[in-house]
C-alpha cells in the first residue's frame, strides 16, 4: 500500500457504495469487500460531480490551497470478465489561482494488470500532454507530497502484502466511536511493495479504511492518513475531510470534498476525450 491508497480514498467517495456482502471474518476478505466499495452498479450511467479542496501544510509554515471541480464516470465493457470490466474515469479541474484552468485527467482500469493512463492540459499553452515516463508520474500533485502517479490506483494489495487481523477497536471520527478491524500488512519477500509494514482501521459496519499507518523496514513511521469527518450521499457513508502526512518530507495535507452530487444530464466519455479537454466550461456542470 502507498499513497495511491489514499488517494483513492477520497475517489472512493464518490464512487457510490454497492450493496455490502457478507461479513468478512479473515483479514484477505476484509480486502476484498474494500475493493468491492470502488465498485458500482452497472445501471449507474450518471456520474458524479464534487467539490475537493486541497490545503498543503508545508514544514516552515509553508502553506498552499488548491480548489477543484471533480467529475467521475465508471463505464463498463461486457466482453471483459465482471471482476474487471470497469473503467473509472476521473477529470480534476483547477478553480482559480496560478493554476486556473488546468486540468488533470486519469483513466483507471479495474484490471490490475493494466496501468492507468494520466494526462495533464495546461490552459496557458493549450497543451494536452500525456504522462507517460515514470519521471512525468513523479510530479507532484497540487503543490502535494502525492505525485500524479499516486493518483492512479490502489493496486492488489493482497497481491503485495500478507494480511492478518491484528485485533479489534474502536475509531474516533468526528467524535462518533466506530467499531473497527485493525489489519497488519507485511510486504511479501518478492512484491516490490512501498512499505515494510501498513496498519489499516477497517470499519465494520461499511469496510471504509478509516485510518492508516505506513511504517518502513526500520519501523520508522513514513505516512498516515484518517478520516476525520463523514458525510452521506445517497444513503453512502463517504468521506468529507481526509488528514494525510508525509514525516519524512514533514509534510501534511489535508482534503476537504463537498457539494456531491448527480449531474443534471449524464456525463459522456466526450467530457473524458483528452482532445477536448481545453473546451471544458466548468460553470455548465454548476461548478
Amino acid at each position: 500500500m502507498n499513497k495511491k491508497v489514499t488517494i483513492a480514498l477520497v475517489l472512493g467517495g464518490l464512487l457510490l457504495v454497492g450493496a455490502m456482502g457478507a461479513m468478512a471474518r479473515t483479514a484477505d476478505g476484509i480486502l476484498d469487500e474494500m475493493e468491492d466499495l470502488f465498485s458500482v452498479d452497472p445501471g449507474d450511467v450518471q456520474g458524479v460531480l464534487t467539490t475537493m479542496s486541497l490545503l498543503n501544510d508545508y514544514s516552515g509554515g509553508v502553506m498552499s490551497e488548491y480548489t477543484l471541480a471533480v467529475f467521475e464516470l465508471t463505464t463498463f465493457d461486457t466482453a471483459m470478465p465482471e471482476d474487471s470490466d470497469e473503467t473509472t474515469h476521473v477529470l480534476m479541474y483547477f478553480v482559480g489561482g496560478d493554476e486556473d484552468g488546468a486540468i488533470f485527467l486519469m483513466e483507471t482500469p479495474e484490471d490490475d494488470a493494466m496501468d492507468s493512463r494520466m494526462w495533464l492540459y495546461l490552459p496557458a499553452l493549450g497543451l494536452t500532454k500525456e504522462l507517460v515516463s515514470e519521471d512525468d508520474q513523479a510530479g507532484s500533485f497540487a503543490g502535494s507530497s502525492m505525485s500524479y502517479g499516486d493518483l492512479g490506483g490502489t493496486g492488489d494489495l493482497r497481491a503485495d502484502y500478507d494480511a492478518t487481523i491484528l485485533r479489534e477497536e474502536t475509531c474516533g471520527v468526528a467524535g462518533e466511536d466506530m467499531d473497527a478491524w485493525v489489519l497488519e500488512l507485511t510486504a511479501k519477500p518478492s512484491a516490490d511493495a512501498d512499505h515494510a509494514r501498513v496498519l489499516l482501521w477497517v470499519s465494520k459496519v461499511d469496510y471504509l479504511s478509516l485510518r492508516m499507518e505506513a511504517y518502513n523496514g526500520s519501523g520508522a513511521l513514513e505516512n498516515t492518513m484518517e478520516f476525520q469527518a463523514l458525510g452521506e450521499f445517497e444513503g453512502d457513508r463517504i468521506p468529507e475531510v481526509i488528514y494525510s502526512t508525509d514525516t519524512a518530507e514533514e509534510t501534511s495535507s489535508t482534503i476537504s470534498i463537498a457539494g456531491t452530487r448527480r449531474p443534471d444530464t449524464p456525463l459522456t466519455l466526450e467530457l473524458f476525450d483528452p482532445s477536448n479537454l481545453g473546451q471544458l466550461d466548468p460553470a455548465a456542470y454548476g461548478f
